[in-house]
């Protein structure tokens, strides 16, 4: 049965890692796979999700199957944690999932149950937004959105391409800290496609997997509680991986907002069918671990702090990255990363340059120039900033 079948080339990011990984230098810099690092190259355990994982092993006495919408108290604290007092319960339906990915792929197939004749998203987009969305059978198209020479968003071609969208249509959108470009669109860019997706009737669906890394936690809710107040029905995919360090617990929702409480009911039996045939139920511990937290008041502020100290780090790295390329003769090339958002941005490298920052330098970034921030560090800076100036085009 197999005979045919010819050996496919390996994930390109997953490959990054491993070579960073064989590679005998002690100088080299991981910038590749998006994960939060200390500036000793750690991705500790939060403190709030040691202790709640604490009190989970001490009390629990089963490992039965959880229901199929996830964990008792998770929906309902995903909910609050996002849309606050911006949506009524009965129109927003949350389904745990495996991980961000799980919830992508889970949304894609109710898209397609529903007829969705594309799924248009902005160029560039994380690499496997395409091969998800694209598995459930939807067609994709790239419209533009970032403008690499400026290192900003070409608004005005996003919207137009947005504009042609109609109502069997979908628009994937970036919840804040946009990978790999880390580009966000402002609330007045917020509000105008919000505005449009009212207009022209398609449903945004949009990836949040990065809450509370760009401008806190409220403020980067901004378009899913804009979007509750224009659109009757979008489609958010939600992430515990980033702002919970739960990356290997596979912990993130599906959640379906419909015009109305029957819409949205209707949807709900959707979404926990196709994860039936799927999946079937979601993993339990990293669930019990977000609900635990969220409905702790000493955890939950324990986690917002936390969550607060990684973005500030993050920030501070942006900074000190700016800062360091104007003394190592490469001016203002960077000057945009300091404006931009979360875990990553676009280096101003080909692939070319890409590649020599890796043979020459043990500077291991991922195709295209994205770059993890949360791999910049006081001790490493120097290094990045002498191989940049060296392998860029004058």
């Amino acid at each position: 049965m197999f005979a045919d079948l010819s050996a496919l080339p390996p994930d390109a990011l997953l490959g990054l890692t491993k070579l960073y990984n064989e590679d005998p230098r002690a100088a080299k810099i991981d910038l590749g796979v998006g994960v939060f690092r200390t500036p000793d190259n750690r991705t500790p355990v939060m403190r709030a999700v040691a202790d709640a994982q604490k009190a989970l092993v001490e009390r629990e006495t089963t490992k039965v199957y959880l229901p199929p919408e996830g964990a008792p108290g998770f929906g309902e604290a995903i909910r609050s944690l996002i849309f606050g007092d911006a949506l009524s319960a009965e129109r927003c339906a949350v389904i745990q999932t495996p991980g961000g990915c799980g919830a992508l792929r889970v949304g894609a197939e109710l898209l397609r149950r529903a007829d969705a004749q594309s799924v248009s998203i902005g160029a560039p987009t994380w690499a496997n937004h395409k091969p998800l969305l694209s598995a459930a059978g939807l067609n994709i198209s790239m419209i533009p959105y970032y403008d690499a020479p400026s290192g900003r968003i070409d608004f005005d071609a996003f919207y137009a391409g947005a504009s042609k969208l109609g109502r069997k249509d979908a628009l994937l959108l970036h919840g804040g800290c946009h990978n790999p470009t880390g580009a966000d669109l402002s609330t007045d860019e917020i509000d105008a496609i919000a505005g449009l997706a009212a207009d022209k009737g398609f449903t945004p669906f949009v990836d949040c997997a990065y809450h509370g890394f760009a401008n806190g936690l409220d403020a980067d809710a901004y378009i899913i509680r804009r979007l509750a107040e224009y659109a009757p029905e979008f489609l958010v995919s939600y992430s515990c991986s980033k702002n919970f360090g739960l990356y290997r617990e596979r912990t993130g929702a599906i959640i379906a907002v419909g015009a109305d409480a029957g819409r949205t009911a209707a949807m709900k039996t959707h979404i926990l069918n196709i994860a039936r045939q799927i999946y079937s139920m979601p993993p339990g511990h990293g669930g019990i671990i977000v609900a635990g937290i969220l409905t702790d008041p000493a955890l939950n502020r324990s986690w917002r702090a936390e969550l607060e100290e990684m973005r500030l780090a993050v920030i501070a790295n942006r900074r000190r990255l700016v800062e360091t390329a104007a003394r190592h003769q490469l001016g203002d090339r960077l000057s945009y990363i300091e404006e931009q958002n979360g875990m990553f941005s676009l280096l101003p490298v080909t692939d070319a340059e890409v590649l020599a920052l890796r043979e020459r330098h043990g500077v291991y970034v991922a195709g295209g120039g994205r770059a993890n921030m949360c791999g910049v560090n006081e001790s490493n800076v120097d290094h990045l900033c002498q191989a940049l100036a060296d392998v860029m085009a004058r």
